[in-house]
């Protein structure tokens, strides 16, 4: 689910998808997501821009991009050439979006940070080692599921695929 709305360019379903997911998967798709972001923020551009400027409150680009705050947001808005009004909105001009070099790819810390929950890297990967289901005789080592504690189980899709290859 998170592969078809990346490759769709679905931002609030990609965001939203990548909120709830584990740890380590949320680290699988966390060079995707400064594209996503771009992505996104292209698209708002397209539709908003006028010759007067339509403009939209920071907190909501902020919570759509699932950027790490007001800071994280302002950056990205400037350094695409998007401005801030005096009341902490960004304002879409004709013409002022620009795309120059990589997408700024941000610290992620609401999207992967914030999901070890106190727990260092390697107490997260000790458990998931240990987690129900690991070894499931018959499947070849790379198709072994690997789960967190309180991952989706079976019947549930936590696919994080970007490869457009499922299970890649």
């Amino acid at each position: 689910a998170v592969d078809a709305a990346f490759r769709e360019g679905n931002a609030a379903r990609f965001f939203r998808l990548l909120r709830p997911l584990p740890y380590l998967p949320s680290c699988a798709v966390q060079c995707h997501v400064g594209r996503a972001r771009r992505g996104a923020l292209a698209r708002l551009a397209r539709a908003l821009s006028t010759s007067k400027g339509q403009s939209l409150p920071l907190d909501f680009v902020v919570q759509l991009l699932a950027l790490d705050g007001p800071q994280e947001a302002r950056d990205l808005c400037q350094s695409h050439g998007l401005s801030l009004d005096g009341e902490e909105r960004v304002v879409f001009l004709r013409g002022r979006y620009a795309e120059k070099g990589l997408p700024p790819a941000g610290a992620c810390d609401v999207l992967v940070g914030s999901k070890l929950r106190g727990h260092t890297l390697e107490e997260v990967v000790l458990e998931e080692g240990e987690g129900e289901g690991v070894d499931r005789p018959g499947l070849p080592a790379r198709g072994r599921n690997m789960q967190l504690p309180g991952a989706p189980g079976l019947g549930q899709s936590a696919e994080v695929s970007l490869s457009g290859v499922p299970g890649q």
